[in-house]
C-alpha cells in the first residue's frame, strides 16, 4: 500500500518550497478567515485549492500539478489586476512580502526543472 504524504523531499527543491509556501499561505488565509471573515468562494480560492495543490504535488499527482499552479496564479492575476486598475501605490500599500508571496509560489511552480519533473513522474 502506498503511503500518502504531505511533502515530499525526494523531489525537486522547487516543488518541495513551493508545496510548503502553498501550506504556508493557506495558514494565513485560514488565520484571516478566522479573524476577518472570507466569503465561501474565497475560502476556497484562498484555502482549499492550495491545501489540494500541495497536497497533490506532495502525493506526485498531475492534477495536483495543475492545481497548485493554479492556486499560485489567481492571487498573481488578482494583484495585476489591482496594479493596472488602481496604481502601483495600491499595490505596494498592501506590501512587499504580500507581493513577494503571490509571485515567488508561482515561479518555483513553472520552473523549467518542477515542469519537467511533473511531466515525467507525475501520474
Amino acid at each position: 500500500m502506498r503511503e500518502l504524504k504531505l511533502l515530499d523531499r525526494s523531489q525537486p527543491q522547487t516543488l518541495v518550497i513551493g508545496s510548503l509556501l502553498l501550506y504556508i499561505n493557506a495558514a494565513f488565509a485560514l488565520l484571516e478567515t478566522l479573524f476577518v471573515g472570507l466569503s465561501p468562494a474565497g475560502l476556497l480560492l484562498a484555502v482549499a485549492l492550495p491545501l489540494a495543490g500541495a497536497y497533490g504535488v506532495a502525493n506526485s499527482k498531475r492534477l495536483g500539478y495543475y492545481i497548485a499552479v493554479a492556486a499560485t496564479a489567481i492571487p498573481l492575476l488578482y494583484d495585476l489586476y489591482i496594479l493596472v486598475e488602481y496604481g502601483v501605490g495600491t499595490l505596494l500599500s498592501v506590501g512587499i512580502i504580500a507581493i513577494i508571496l503571490a509571485i515567488v509560489p508561482f515561479a518555483l511552480f513553472v520552473h523549467p526543472h518542477s515542469r519537467s519533473y511533473a511531466k515525467i513522474w507525475f501520474n
